[in-house]
């Protein structure tokens, strides 16, 4: 993923670069990472208690299950119960109560534990070629491509807005798997690009293609050896393979400025804010310079409607300028800078690639039919000896591993840091983790492990998984929610967006029915109760990010953030019923933001 993540979107901006010549300036490096406490957000008074009233207050704190208001001071929760009840906590405070969400369920806040924010930002400024109807960052509505022929159609028509100045043309969400597996190629892309380099990026992340000015301009051609660079007949057919190979194109990329970021930052917010995210975590940080002065500012911003938690890849720490200023000792000096606004998380790894783009990592018989396997990112040792310099300083190590040759190699790593370095367990949890065996749960469960579950892909890709990715008796399995919560391993559930729309409702939904895009169900036993769903995306996801003791649930002493729903998730006839619940807004240390409307 960390290419995507390199995307620079200046040419396709309104009016491209040359209405924007900000965003052709140098970038600032990954040395400008410094420490640097991000001021407190402006709240209501510390004199004033904020009493939020609600037709019902969803708690998930067993002592009090629920409440009708609830009393906040200085960015945090008082108490929950009663009117009367939270009224107590008033001695010579000003009190204002908040009734605006008097018709409404309040729960709380969503937290989003993998997403990049970034990236899906960066994109949402390029073209969107993918199968699946999407929501802009203003709210629009953007309608996916049905064919192929329309896909190349909106590359056409993006290069006929361009002058012919040779400008890079960037598109995203390309997804082969629902155009016959037809990858898009140089003789697709030729024929519209009018001249200009074109790259695209697979929905997944981890697959690239590119017309013959690209190729031509990272210096790949007939007898270039790189791995990754798909040839037939000896020649690039345009498709691109994971990092190696996608870092060749990205380097020759515009760079990205500040503004962008900036940009980029605010829309994420938008995404995750309109579906009643009030936390979200970066799950690739570290590979865009810029990147953290731009979360610095937005954290800043009282305006601003959430917490970010940042993750950063394992590869800034190796080479480059963290690595100069002491590699992994130095994120010890990094999370002195934690606030609740903004805070640094454990550390990535990515194994594999992504199982629809066939470069995950199955245990033999690897993928169906074909025989097949996917791409290590990292060989066993590279991994191994990584996880324990990890784990070594006490930090966590989060690990992408979406098959389960992957998961295996994630299960050694970590076996062999504990054996090395005997302590405290770190909560190390392995991400999308999408075919993780019985054995393997069990074995995460003696090991102490976490999980974080990529069950959107049942619906948008199950169908594939049992037909043809995985074969249909593995498919009942994948992403196993219901064995982790029955052996008790700790999980939540996310988005991975920009691969899939950031909304913990419809994950809960994927979770709940596990239904495929056609209606069938995978794996009723892996199925969760709306209550288990409810937790992974609150509580859950707080414990992974290893800051349960301050969000997750409504208790006193913790952060005030909430999601403001139309109905109880809990009272629901029926588990589609979840997709039709609406957000109405989110409070955030707080203060509320009420949810845009839709476009």
């Amino acid at each position: 993923m960390i290419p995507a993540l390199l995307l620079a979107a200046a040419t396709l901006l309104p009016g491209g670069a040359s209405a924007h010549p900000e965003l052709l300036r140098e970038p600032r490096g990954l040395d400008t990472l410094e420490p640097a406490a991000v001021p407190p957000t402006p709240a209501p008074a510390a004199d004033t208690i904020i009493i939020y009233t609600a037709s019902k207050i969803v708690t998930l704190d067993p002592a009090m299950p629920t409440g009708e208001a609830v009393a906040v001071l200085d960015g945090r929760i008082l108490g929950v119960g009663t009117l009367d009840q939270v009224r107590g906590w008033v001695t010579t405070q000003k009190v204002e109560i908040d009734r605006r969400f008097e018709s409404a369920v309040i729960v709380p806040g969503f937290i989003e534990a993998h997403m990049h924010p970034h990236i899906t930002g960066i994109l949402w400024q390029g073209v969107y070629v993918g199968r699946f109807d999407r929501t802009a960052p203003d709210g629009t509505e953007v309608k996916g491509a049905a064919t192929k022929a329309e896909v190349v159609a909106r590359i056409r028509d993006a290069a006929a807005r361009l002058p012919a100045d040779g400008r890079w043309i960037l598109a995203w969400g390309y997804q082969p798997e629902f155009y016959g597996n037809a990858p898009l190629t140089r003789a697709d892309l030729d024929p519209v690009s009018a001249g200009h380099p074109v790259f695209i990026e697979n929905l997944s992340m981890h697959i690239y293609y590119a017309n013959s000015k690209a190729f031509e301009i990272a210096g790949i051609g007939d007898t270039t050896t790189l791995t990754g660079i798909v040839k037939a007949d000896g020649k690039p057919t345009g498709e691109i393979q994971e990092i190696e190979a996608a870092l060749t194109f990205v380097q020759k990329l515009p760079p990205l400025d500040e503004k962008v970021l900036l940009k980029a930052t605010w829309d994420a917010a938008r995404l995750a804010q309109r579906v009643g995210v009030t936390t979200f975590a970066d799950l690739s940080f570290g590979s865009l310079p810029g990147a953290y002065k731009a979360y610095q500012a937005a954290a800043a911003d009282p305006d601003f409607p959430e917490r970010i938690v940042l993750n950063p890849i394992i590869e800034i720490f190796q080479q480059g300028p963290i690595a100069q200023k002491g590699g992994l000792d130095y994120l010890a000096e990094m999370h002195k800078a934690d606030s609740d606004r903004l805070s640094f998380g454990g550390v990535k790894f990515v194994i594999d690639g992504s199982i629809q783009g066939y470069t995950g990592l199955f245990l033999w018989p690897h993928y169906y039919k074909t025989f097949q396997n996917g791409v290590a990112n990292l060989p066993q040792d590279e991994l191994s000896k990584w996880v324990l310099e990890v784990h070594r300083r006490g930090f966590q190590s989060v690990i992408h591993t979406n098959a389960s040759l992957a998961t295996d190699m994630a299960l050694k790593a970590l076996e062999a840091a504990y054996a090395a370095a005997p302590g405290p367990r770190t909560r190390d949890r392995l991400e999308h983790n999408q075919y993780a065996t019985p054995a393997q749960l069990l074995k995460m469960k003696a090991l102490g492990l976490s999980t974080n579950l990529f069950t959107n892909h049942i619906y948008y890709w199950g169908d594939l998984h049992a037909s043809t990715f995985a074969g249909p008796d593995r498919a009942q399995g994948m992403d196993p929610a219901g064995s982790a919560q029955r052996l008790g391993i700790p999980f939540s559930l996310h988005s991975d967006a920009s691969v899939t729309p950031v909304n913990p409702l419809f994950s809960m939904w994927t979770a709940v029915a596990r239904k495929t895009m056609s209606g069938q169900v995978l794996g009723e036993s892996e199925r969760l109760t709306i209550p288990q769903a409810l937790h992974a995306v609150t509580l859950g996801a707080a414990y992974l990010l290893g800051q349960e003791d301050r969000k997750g649930s409504i208790v006193s002493g913790k952060l005030a953030d909430f999601t403001v729903l139309d109905r109880d998730p809990l009272a629901v006839a029926t588990p589609d019923e979840l997709k039709a619940i609406k957000v109405l807004g989110t409070v955030m240390g707080g203060k509320a933001f009420p949810a845009p409307a839709p476009r």
